[in-house]
């Protein structure tokens, strides 16, 4: 698959906020222990508006698309994580360009300006225990696999695994960055859960082109 069509990008939108609707309960448990306990209820509501919108909406631009998902996100969710998680789909907007498809390597361009946006927006860097820690290796793995091949599949294949495996090793991490790293000694053990919230998007992605690839 060498180019990625907005109808299947919306529909790995959807899968993606039903998947992270389905595992809130995981999200908060997380989230209770080494954060405020908030995350989990906030990623379903903003999920939840962003299903309601793509259930009643079809774009016809990929931009418009990720557009819209990215300030549905910032809209409902509220609070850093609806900031965060809207600047991973809005942050790149600009090398999508204004068309009905998108290509791999235009996705792997995206996904990293995006992850560059949270960096300069939070002040965060991968290795503090936030959901760079997914995304960040998923962004190097997208760009490493586009300059080896077109398939949006590889792509996204390679994205899901790098974002599941950074989620994984932030168990190793002391939180270094908001209000989490006060609890010190205590983040160990356990993935952050903006991480695990990254690599969930990942894996409803990839789930899907490999499904309707």
């Amino acid at each position: 698959m060498e180019r990625l069509y907005v109808e299947l990008f919306q529909k790995m939108f959807v899968r993606g906020a039903a998947l992270i609707t389905e595992k809130e309960p995981y999200l908060t448990e997380i989230d209770s222990v080494i954060g405020d306990g908030d995350h989990g209820m906030g990623m379903k509501r903003g999920c939840e508006a962003v299903g309601r919108l793509l259930g009643k909406q079809q774009f016809d631009y990929v931009d418009e698309l990720c557009y819209g998902v990215s300030t549905e996100l910032i809209k409902t969710m509220g609070g850093a994580s609806g900031i965060i998680f809207g600047t991973m789909f809005f942050g790149g907007l600009s090398k999508l360009g204004h068309k009905e498809y998108v290509t791999a390597g235009q996705l792997s361009e995206y996904f990293m300006e995006g992850e560059q946006a949270i960096e300069r927006r939070g002040k965060a860097r991968p290795g503090q225990k936030t959901m760079l820690d997914a995304l960040y290796p998923a962004c190097i793995a997208m760009k490493q696999a586009a300059s080896q091949s077109e398939d949006v599949i590889f792509l996204f294949e390679k994205a899901c695994q790098a974002a599941e495996d950074g989620a994984e090793e932030s168990k190793n991490m002391k939180s270094g960055i908001g209000r989490s790293k006060n609890f010190k000694d205590k983040t160990l053990g356990l993935p952050d859960p903006g991480a695990v919230s990254a690599s969930l998007w990942f894996r409803a992605f990839c789930d899907t082109v490999k499904e309707n690839g």
